[in-house]
């Protein structure tokens, strides 16, 4: 019920605007069977069409009506004729326009749309009204040309000098703020600019009525200013001064004011209008150009600094907008990094389309939580930062908020309420501040540390702590490796794993191990490469790496590759979760000339733990192929005994810290008897690691273990050297 008044309000308001703007045209009447010069009434009825609907162009009637019942009477005969020209050619020209795009948009295709519509409107409403000024016979036959170009000119003029300005004062709430072009000119140039304007203006009135033939230099002098508007000014500026100065321009040329001749052939008539028509589109048409190519370089800015999916920052915009707060802030910066905990379940789960529903929600939380005064990005698939202006507690406060939000949303996909939690790394920098890449690295270490400890949980690092230390030396061993990988700089080593009872050449039975070297050829301590592989998610492919450099060294070398009775190779943690290494492996033992009878895979007792059934397929499948399997390490998680029935393996690999301690401790020495005897009663084999002395060979050799692999025999050298084959240069 409130939207009728409002409606009939409405239409109140546009009659009434429509009824002022056809007054001012009756000023270029001198008979009631002249033709107007000049219509703006026409561009005020198309706008309100356009921005209201089709229906509002009953106003235009109701004011055309009222027109000739209160100011400007007209024959009866005539009456319907004026009354349908402005409200059908409305309609059309609406019709036309609406049927090609239903918004309007600020932009050169659709300111030529319009463009169309306004001839559109002109001709049906020139037809329209020449005809009924014949059939009221206000005109002769031979006139009609005549009064048909004249009509139609009158409307056009009035809907390219009007319909602009109108149409950005009707849409100014429906535009986006991200459309609107900037002004480059201030509220100095623009006062420069009207005074110019006003000074060209008296000048040009000045000289025509001194005496020049040429009234219509008036018209264009004007265009040089509208067109500086247009390159500099808002759009509203220039659409709002287009149309006050073709007002201007129209009152005075048309009516004959200052001393001017009112134009009275069809030639000028013609020449006139058609200057202004002119004068008054160019200007409108630069600044949707303008504004077109503002939107298209907003369009690739966006592209290039905004994630697509959540509209917050991509990470090479948060990093170059993180780097200059860094530089310029005088306060404490905190680095929150985000990462989703276990989120390839949504993905697997649900479909990648449900797990971007989720990230979009999460982006949602992390803006509400943090808003404006961050900077906020999405940085990975499934992992956010956020830079912002405050201490460490005030952000561990709402760090930790976030968390809780996180862990009770719920996003309904499918018939599922789909869920997630996440790990978050803080890191704060005081001023003066640390380098974005130290910040990020400290905080990426956090977060890893939150992960370690099982996610959905906040950590904070301290500056100087050894652990972030630590951290930050794995992380930079990481990178090192990756680089290394990328350039091949990793040596084959290896050391000979030898049987206690019947003793063979040192080929038949060895572990290969992986030596790397820096940028500078220099040797690498290999504890560093092992847990940064571990903890940085590269152990899948170093043990690609090794696999096939191992097969490969071997190919090339047959002779060698025939005394190789077992080849040891060790596989990572995260290698046995690898769902596609064993389609890998299977592929590349098919290519070898090697067989798989020669290969022994080590995997570590704390990797088997983690996931039991995942192991025993992979083992399962290795052994298919017929390679054999040794536990390495075994001892240090002494419960695992219960799971030595379940797992398929040839070799237990006994710890070499109670092997070291074998002559001095009646603990190590009863771990080492328990092992060799259990792997004996599963039909196992026990190894021996880390023997050093020919006093631990003894004991080894007493309590029944089969074979031994340590500095006793002989240190790791590199494998050319273990085959005796030289090195290429």
């Amino acid at each position: 019920m409130r939207a009728l008044p409002a409606s009939v309000l409405q239409g109140a308001l546009l009659t009434g605007l429509y009824f002022a703007g056809a007054v001012i045209a009756i000023l270029y009447l001198r008979t009631p069977a002249d033709v107007t010069l000049f219509w703006p009434a026409a561009g005020i009825g198309y706008v309100a069409v356009l921005r209201y609907g089709l229906k509002y162009a009953a106003t235009i009637a109701i004011a055309q009506l009222l027109l000739h019942l209160l100011v400007i009477p007209v024959p009866a005969q005539f009456l319907p004729f004026s009354i349908a020209s402005n409200a059908v050619g409305t309609l059309v020209a609406g019709a036309y326009v609406q049927n090609r795009h239903d918004q309007i948009r600020f932009r050169m295709s659709d300111g030529l749309l319009l463009l169309r519509g306004g001839l559109v409107l002109a001709l049906v409403s020139a037809g329209i009204g020449t005809l009924g000024m014949l059939y009221a016979r206000m005109v002769h036959a031979d006139e009609m040309l005549r009064v048909l170009i004249q009509w139609w000119l009158g409307d056009l003029l009035g809907i390219t000098s009007v319909a602009p300005a109108l149409l950005l004062l009707f849409y100014r709430k429906h535009r986006r703020t991200a459309d609107a072009m900037p002004a480059e000119g201030g509220m100095r140039e623009r006062a420069t600019w009207l005074a110019v304007l006003l000074c060209v203006l008296a000048g040009g009135l000045a000289v025509m009525r001194n005496g020049s033939m040429y009234p219509l230099a008036l018209a264009t002098l004007p265009l040089g200013l509208l067109l500086w508007s247009a390159a500099r000014f808002p759009p509203a500026f220039t659409a709002t001064a287009t149309m006050a100065v073709t007002v201007f321009l129209a009152l005075v040329l048309g009516l004959g004011l200052s001393g001017f001749d009112r134009p009275e052939s069809m030639r000028d008539t013609g020449l006139m209008m058609g200057t202004l028509t002119v004068n008054s589109v160019i200007p409108m048409l630069l600044v949707a150009s303008y504004q077109e190519r503002f939107n298209a370089m907003t369009a690739l800015h966006v592209r290039a600094t905004r994630d697509p999916l959540t509209g917050l920052l991509n990470r090479d915009a948060f990093e170059d907008q993180a780097r200059n707060q860094l530089a310029n802030a005088q306060s404490p910066l905190t680095l929150l990094y985000v990462d989703l905990d276990h989120f390839k379940l949504v993905n697997d789960s649900a479909s990648h389309v449900a797990g971007d529903e989720v990230i979009r929600n999460i982006s949602a939380l992390v803006h509400a939580e943090f808003g404006t005064d961050a900077l906020i990005a999405r940085s990975g698939g499934d992992e956010f930062s956020v830079l912002v202006p405050q201490s460490t507690s005030a952000a561990l406060m709402r760090g930790r908020n976030l968390l809780a939000e996180i862990e009770t949303m719920r996003v309904a996909w499918q018939g599922q309420n789909l869920g997630t939690t996440a790990s978050i790394g803080l890191a704060t920098s005081q001023p003066p501040h640390m380098a974005f890449d130290e910040l990020l690295s400290q905080a990426d270490a956090a977060c890893f540390e939150a992960k370690e400890h099982g996610g959905n949980r906040l950590f904070a690092t301290e500056p100087n702590a050894d652990d972030l230390r630590t951290r930050a030396r794995l992380m930079h061993s990481a990178i090192a490796a990756r680089e290394a990988l990328d350039q091949r700089r990793f040596d084959l080593w290896c050391q000979p794993i030898v049987d206690l009872r019947q003793p063979q050449a040192r080929q038949a039975h060895f572990e290969v191990l992986l030596r790397w070297r820096d940028d500078d050829g220099n040797l690498r301590p290999p504890a560093e490469l092992i847990t940064a592989a571990e903890r940085y998610r590269l152990g899948p492919r170093l043990d690609r790496y090794v696999l096939d450099t191992v097969l490969g060294w071997l190919e090339a070398h047959p002779h060698a590759a025939g005394e190789v009775g077992q080849c040891n190779i060790n596989l990572s943690a995260a290698t046995l979760a690898d769902e596609e290494f064993g389609d890998y492996f299977a592929g590349r033992l098919h290519r070898s000339a090697l067989s798989p009878e020669q290969l022994c895979l080590e995997i570590t007792e704390t990797s088997v733990v983690r996931d039991m059934n995942r192991t025993r397929r992979f083992i399962g499948r290795m052994r298919d192929l017929g390679c054999r399997f040794a536990l390495d390490d075994f001892g240090t998680g002494f419960c695992s005994f219960g799971y030595l029935r379940d797992l398929d393996v040839d070799y237990l690999k006994i710890d070499g810290s109670f092997v070291r301690n074998l002559d001095q401790s009646d603990l190590s020495e009863a771990v080492v008897r328990s092992i060799t005897e259990i792997a004996h009663l599963l039909g196992m084999r026990a190894v021996a690691e880390h023997a050093e002395t020919h006093v631990q060979l003894e004991h080894l050799r007493a309590l029944g273990v089969d074979y031994a692999q340590g500095y006793v025999f002989q240190r790791p050298i590199p494998i050319e050297e273990f085959f005796g084959i030289a090195r290429a240069a």
